[in-house]
């Protein structure tokens, strides 16, 4: 069965071992609804502003983007 979930929001890290440092200071189990690859997750976007708020707390930041807010590439 295939699930469609719309205004997901993306969890990107360059280097995988950044998600184990966030693991040490944030419970991304509770915000996390599934994994891309290992240095990408799906987040639930209902979340995003606690988890942005845990961020905040800890002192780290996060650089939020909009869909449609990079660079477009011509096929």
């Amino acid at each position: 069965m295939t699930t469609l979930h719309k205004n997901v929001a993306i969890l990107r890290v360059s280097d995988p071992r950044a998600l184990g440092e966030l693991r040490a200071v944030v419970d991304l189990d509770e915000h996390v609804m599934g994994w891309l690859s290992e240095t990408e997750a799906v987040l639930d976007p209902h979340a995003l502003k606690d988890l942005l708020a845990v961020l905040d707390a800890r002192g780290l930041s996060a650089l939020v983007r909009r869909a449609g807010s990079g660079p477009s590439v011509d096929g």
